[in-house]
């Protein structure tokens, strides 16, 4: 059954992981549509990236279930996995969002005393990760988790960077229907260089260059301060319902901070050096949700009432940066100049807070269909303005709403469909804005999808749906000035193909069909094209890991994924070329003195394709990474 019982557990995660021996995301993913675990990350969305949208800019990542604001990097040692939840794997939440969920999961102490170390390694752009865990019992009622681990990378061009962080969580049961879970992540990151932003003069891409060379400046170095924390209470204090209870902080502070571009280039790669560095800036926030859910049972057929309110209230200090040009320099090519005297303007405070009651049912049919409806009612304000200046206020107290079904039609096949209403941010406009840096307003969204599962054979399971997605859009408009200029909308059709055809083969193949088109004002009067910039219109994924009986589980891994032909500029008139990259790799588990032990290898980028992304809001290009060669070693006891 799809389930609508609403007693989840959910995990997010950053971009630097963490391995234990037996992390496998190919191994534990329910659907294509996103899962990862450790540094594995296999399907065809992330929290960053969801049917073209950005989930957790849109507020929409969850902790154990709850409502999370994150502000800054959470790491593996409390975030286990990562599951995105679109569609009909949505469609078990009490209060789903457009775009989809990040699903979370924390990291829960072990049962028994627990060790876990590894260390991964990549070249020839150097990489060493180093973790180490202690998990187990405290007293019979508390149990605990350490974790500590530390990153250094550089590139071949002298671009350099370190972090370390320790994460502790906790899990204490004072009775059968008690269980209090606090945690803690703090991530410190040192002398962080600064890989440069590209913007071409015209319709046409940059060049190609060398991608392991820093062209940077090494005293243009980010130092970064993340701070995650948090309380999880969950109980039965009545018959039939249950109480969730989550409050999260979430700290990003930079202490310095720089971008360095390169504006105009030219074909030939040469373009204007201009480097901007910002003041200390702070993005905190509280958030968390309170949950009551009630589970009525009566023959085959079930019934599940959610009471909840989600609350945060957000923090950013931000902007102030001064930019000074150096000059002609070219792209991949190292140019040092000396570190000059910037002189900040004043910086810019914005405050949210919102907080967002509702009430949820849900009906399950055994072996017939299930339907669910949510009703929530938002009431959000937002005051922005210079430091030490009166600020500009904002406020909406929109209803949002949402509605879903399932059907059986038989064993193997099932059909869904929903609606979902919702209230989102957008983010900041870009810095090539005449209000670069600004948050923009928050406005309502809407999605509509609806699909079908069938199990082909036990244990491998195909998933189509079709979606469509509307928000505002935002763009530069005659003023240069960033704001709403008409609507965006996503239609789509998405595959998933997971499971096991056969003994010893592991599939997760999935594919996604976009159409983002832009209406409005801009485009009526052809000032920008009807096609949103930097949405692939294809993305197909395919993860595929086989392991004969007889090899004592050493496992080969091959994974594909391919990107469409993607529009590079507001004009329509210039597209980045559709790139695909293969990745290669071997596994083994075996045991040492009584010690599981786990080796990967990876040839990731196997023929060295070079390929562009462009963001579709600013036209920054961004290479896609050249071939790297990884291995990583876990061991548990």
């Amino acid at each position: 059954m799809i389930g609508c019982a609403g007693f989840i557990g959910v995990g997010l995660g950053g971009s630097a992981w963490a391995q234990r021996a037996d992390d496998n995301a190919t191994a534990a993913a329910e659907d294509a549509y996103g899962t990862r675990i450790g540094s594995d990350n296999v399907g065809l969305y992330s929290p960053n990236s969801a049917r073209g949208f950005n989930p957790m800019q849109a507020g929409n990542v969850r902790l154990e279930g709850l409502y999370f604001d994150q502000q800054a990097f959470l790491g593996r040692a409390i975030a286990k996995s990562t599951t995105m939840r679109v569609g009909l794997s949505a469609q078990s939440y009490p209060f789903p969002a457009p775009t989809g969920i990040a699903d979370t999961a924390i990291s829960t102490p072990a049962e028994k005393i627990h060790f876990s170390f590894s260390e991964e390694l990549r070249r020839p752009t150097g990489l060493n990760l180093n973790y180490a865990e202690a998990s187990g019992p405290l007293t019979d009622t508390l149990s605990g988790l350490l974790a500590v681990s530390t990153y250094q990378a550089w590139s071949p061009g002298r671009a350099r960077g370190s972090r370390w962080t320790v994460a502790s969580t906790a899990r204490w049961k004072p009775s059968d229907k008690v269980e209090v879970a606090p945690f803690v992540f703090y991530q410190r990151g040192e002398d962080d260089e600064v890989q440069p932003s590209i913007y071409t003069a015209g319709a046409f891409l940059p060049p190609k260059y060398d991608r392991g060379v820093f062209y940077g400046q090494e005293w243009a170095d980010r130092a970064s301060d993340d701070l995650n924390y948090g309380l999880l209470v969950r109980g039965t204090p009545w018959a039939n319902w249950r109480l969730q209870a989550g409050i999260f902080g979430s700290d990003a502070e930079r202490a310095s901070d720089y971008v360095v571009y390169f504006r105009n280039v030219q074909p030939n790669g040469v373009g204007n050096l201009e480097i901007q560095k910002y003041p200390w800036h702070d993005s905190k926030s509280l958030s968390g949700e309170v949950r009551a859910s009630g589970v009525y049972a009566s023959g085959s057929f079930r019934h599940t009432i959610h009471i909840a309110t989600r609350a945060r209230d957000t923090r950013r200090v931000f902007g102030g940066g001064n930019t000074l040009a150096f000059g002609p320099a070219t792209i991949g090519v190292y140019k040092p100049v000396a570190e000059p005297r910037f002189n900040y303007g004043i910086a810019d405070k914005d405050v949210v807070q919102q907080i967002t009651p509702g009430v949820s049912y849900a009906g399950q049919w055994a072996n017939v269909g299930e339907f669910s409806v949510g009703l929530q009612k938002g009431f959000y304000h937002r005051s922005y303005g210079k430091v030490g200046s009166t600020p500009a206020t904002t406020r909406s107290q929109p209803w949002l709403y949402n509605a879903t079904m399932a059907y059986y039609a038989t064993r193997t096949l099932a059909l869904y469909g929903s609606y979902t209403r919702g209230l989102e941010e957008f983010g900041t406009a870009p810095e090539t804005a005449a209000n670069g840096g600004a948050p923009l307003p928050a406005g309502l969204t809407r999605q509509i999808d609806a699909g079908v599962r069938y199990t082909i054979m036990p244990g491998f399971t195909a998933v189509v749906g079709v979606f469509e997605v509307k928000k505002p859009y935002f763009d530069r408009d005659t003023a240069n000035f960033y704001t709403v200029v008409g609507d965006l909308s996503h239609k789509g059709v998405e595959f998933s193909l997971t499971g096991k055809p056969f003994t010893g083969l592991t599939v997760v193949a999935g594919a996604v069909f976009l159409k983002a088109r832009v209406s409005g004002l801009t485009v009526d009067q052809g000032i920008i094209g009807k096609v949103a910039p930097g949405t692939s219109p294809r993305f197909v994924s395919i993860n595929l890991q086989y392991s004969a009986p007889t090899w004592k589980g050493f496992t080969l891994e091959a994974q594909a994924d391919s990107n469409g032909s993607t529009m590079a500029n507001r004009a329509n008139t210039l597209r980045v070329p559709a790139v695909t990259t293969y990745t290669l790799g071997a596994r083994y588990p075996f045991v040492v003195m009584g010690v599981n032990v786990s080796m990967r290898a990876q040839v990731v980028n196997v023929t060295n394709v070079f390929g562009w992304t462009v963001d579709g809001s600013a036209g920054r290009f961004t290479p896609n990474g050249a071939r790297q060669f990884g291995l990583r070693i876990a061991a548990d006891y």
